[in-house]
């Protein structure tokens, strides 16, 4: 009898099999390998991830033929059915577990990989073989020598984190399920007036835009408040540096006393230093990458968001150049081997002299974080590459591959050491503060220059008197706190326990694609349907809002994971504790009712024009309403007309690149907006221009190159704007 290994995706049950011997592809059918390893008797079956989901059974398919409340006391109200991609893959499933008395369980090692193999794949395989052997493969990368090991020790099923998985599964559906219904029905006169379908409610991501409305509020509610301060330039040899008087700030009652120090001083030119103090200060190493950290690395140093952090990251991953992703741990094991790794980066152009430093020191020691989560080490580059090879794809894979291997190579770097010299200077009696921070070690800052300060230059000072530049009275006003970004979202994510590593950029992801939250430069705005939508529901359901409620059910997940407690009992629980949630809505939802019929929804339209997926030229079939980008799971790509009635309706987009709307720019020949894409060809980035309608009609006349900026004779695209050619 043969053995038979589920993988989560692709090219994660390649190299599995490629790792075990040599192997032959089989083409069970135009959807799917499987990759047999020869003389070994041993399958390897591919997913595409998740291969079943939580959906309503059919009594409760209508959201207006059933009763939202139902879905949670009904336990048969959701079922686990399969995806649309999914029936070649149960196919395979049991085909090949007829043939097997043995199955591993290789899906990624983590709770949602856990749950897609025993609790999607697995039953497919236990209902054609009841007797099959079961055990897992635990692997933290998809390195040959580690599929290896894995594979010659495997463990038993991780049974509690895959039920940890289910639960969390099914208790978002019924909580996302229950609540979206019943507050998109109760809201359906509105959303009909600005033509949504729906309005997405889901455990985290509610509490989540309540935290972004607070903020959002506090910024706006902001009233600045003007102060005043003095602040002098001062020189030393070629160098400037700041000095400010000891009584900054000065408040409005204050000015006259700040205006008649600054008269009694501005046309002085020396200073007197009356106390020098310096002190040095120690840098530590930073810790090792978890998932989280990751994240906020990526998102502050590349402005890149945290949903395409962590898919270049899987991207990585699965092409065996850096250890698995998703991770909650900051701390190595003992046995880990880091001169190897080390080692291989001791030729590398960038990376080689740091790197043969280490080895020549015996520096294998990394720094250590807070959590051994027994999951998977920090994220660790496994192969040193020039930034220039091929295996990485583009750019943005190079840039975050530079970051990791960074990042990693300073865990076991020198201290890094700073000195700082505190100056006390008076003029004409007036006291004035100013201190020169400087690097005088860089130790690991030399290979993770991203981790710096701004540092002034390393200067002694050996006189007793400074001229000065300038002194200046300056007006200036306080400042609300920022809007989020990405790394600010995750860290308020993480400090409020919302969401896993994993789904914490999908959800900031679902806001947006909701249109719920915008993001304008690098920071997210709540839209004007999130106001309305958090400022109503705080008067009828703000338990359910405060990020207590899903930190309790967070709670009762691990609780499960740690094998404290039971899947059902959690799911039993959940139900009680969120139908009290639920009935409280129903009972006070008369208020938001009300607010409906009197509401100016003119001021919804502001979300279109501030979304990035919506055009700002009218849909060129009826000319009435915008048009939406919509993205389907299956990766397609459409345009759909925001008018029900509109003829048409869509337009069909390029299957390939980034796609961005240019608001500004409009087609010459149509008036509709101008989109420009970014893709990729020879693994070198490109962009080019296009007009959705017209190459939609180029496509239907059979006209090459209609549509396409590049062959418009009378116009160019300029500055992102489409200008008349001189």
């Amino acid at each position: 009898m043969a053995t038979l290994i589920v993988a989560e995706k692709k090219k994660a049950a390649k190299a599995i099999a490629e790792s075990l011997g040599s192997t032959r592809t089989i083409k069970e059918n135009k959807f799917i390998e499987i990759y047999e390893v020869i003389n070994k008797n041993l399958y390897v079956i591919p997913l595409r991830g998740h291969i079943l989901e939580h959906r309503n059974s059919k009594e409760y398919k209508s959201w207006t033929g059933s009763n939202p409340r139902e879905i949670i006391t009904n336990p048969s109200a959701i079922r686990k059915k399969p995806k649309s991609y999914a029936y070649p893959y149960i196919q395979a499933l049991k085909k090949y577990a007829k043939k097997s008395n043995k199955c591993v369980i290789g899906t990624d090692a983590d709770i949602e990989g856990c749950n897609i193999g025993l609790f999607d794949a697995l039953p497919f395989i236990k209902n054609e073989n009841e007797n099959i052997n079961i055990s897992q493969m635990w692997l933290s990368s998809l390195q040959k020598n580690e599929i290896l090991k894995k594979f010659n020790n495997q463990i038993q099923p991780k049974w509690n984190w895959a039920e940890s998985g289910e639960a969390r599964a099914l208790i978002d559906a019924i909580i996302g399920f229950s609540a979206t219904r019943e507050v998109t029905n109760t809201l359906r006169p509105l959303l009909t007036q600005i033509n949504r379908k729906f309005v997405s409610i889901g455990r985290v991501q509610t509490s989540l835009l309540y935290l972004i409305y607070l903020r959002d509020k506090e910024i706006k509610d902001f009233s600045p408040v003007p102060y005043f301060t003095i602040d002098g330039i001062f020189t030393y040899d070629q160098y400037e540096f700041k000095g400010y008087h000891q009584s900054n700030p000065f408040d409005q009652n204050q000015y006259q006393h700040a205006k008649d120090i600054y008269d009694k001083i501005k046309n002085e030119s020396i200073a007197y230093i009356i106390n020098k103090a310096k002190k040095t200060k120690v840098l530590n190493p930073p810790t090792p990458l978890n998932t989280s950290k990751a994240l906020i690395l990526l998102t502050r140093e590349l402005h890149i968001s945290a949903n395409l952090a962590l898919k270049i990251m899987s991207d990585l991953y699965l092409n065996q150049i850096i250890t698995y992703p998703r991770t909650d741990s900051d701390i190595y094991k003992n046995s880990f081997n880091h001169q190897e790794i080390i080692q291989k980066f001791g030729n590398h152009s960038s990376y080689g002299n740091y790197s043969l430093q280490l080895l020549k020191n015996n520096r294998f020691q990394p720094t250590k974080g807070k959590k051994d989560a027994g999951d998977h080490p920090p994220i660790t580059p496994l192969e040193s590459l020039e930034l220039d090879n091929p295996q990485l794809k583009n750019d943005l894979q190079v840039k975050v591959y530079d970051l990791l291997s960074r990042n990693y190579l300073a865990l076991f770097g020198e201290k890094a050491m700073e000195s700082k010299v505190n100056l006390k200077l008076s003029i004409k009696d007036e006291i004035f503060n100013s201190s020169l921070v400087s690097l005088i070690s860089e130790g690991f800052l030399s290979i993770a220059p991203f981790l710096k300060k701004k540092y002034s230059p390393l200067i002694e000072i050996k006189k007793n008197t400074l001229p000065i530049k300038s002194i200046d009275l300056n007006k200036k006003e306080t400042k609300p706190l920022p809007f989020y970004s990405d790394t600010s979202l995750l860290q308020l994510m993480e400090k409020n326990n919302l969401g896993t590593k994993s789904t914490r950029p999908v959800i900031i992801q679902t806001l947006e694609n909701r249109g719920l939250i915008i993001k304008n430069k690098r920071r997210y705005e709540i839209t004007e349907l999130g106001i309305f939508l958090i400022e109503n529901l705080i008067k009828v359901w703000l338990p359910f809002l405060n990020p207590k409620f899903t930190q309790m059910i967070e709670t009762l997940l691990n609780d499960i994971k740690e094998g404290v407690k039971s899947k059902d009992s959690v799911i039993k629980a959940m139900r009680t504790i969120f139908l009290k949630l639920f009935d409280n809505f129903l009972a006070n939802k008369k208020i938001l009712e009300s607010k409906i019929t009197s509401l100016d929804t003119k001021k919804f339209q502001f979300d279109y024009a501030r979304n990035k997926d919506i055009t700002s030229a009218n849909c060129p079939h009826c000319h009435q309403a915008k048009m939406k980008l919509i993205i389907t799971r299956n990766k397609k790509r459409f345009l759909v007309c925001l008018n029900e009635q509109c003829p048409k309706k869509y337009l069909n987009l390029p299957n390939k690149g980034r796609i961005y709307i240019l608001k500004n720019a409009f087609c010459s020949e149509c008036g509709f907006n101008v989109f420009k894409i970014y893709t990729y060809k020879s693994n070198k980035s490109f962009q080019y221009y296009m007009c959705p309608y017209c190459w939609n009609k180029g496509l239907d006349q059979k006209i090459s190159g209609k549509g396409f900026c590049s062959s418009c004779k009378d116009y160019t695209i300029k500055n992102n704007k489409c200008v008349k050619k001189s």
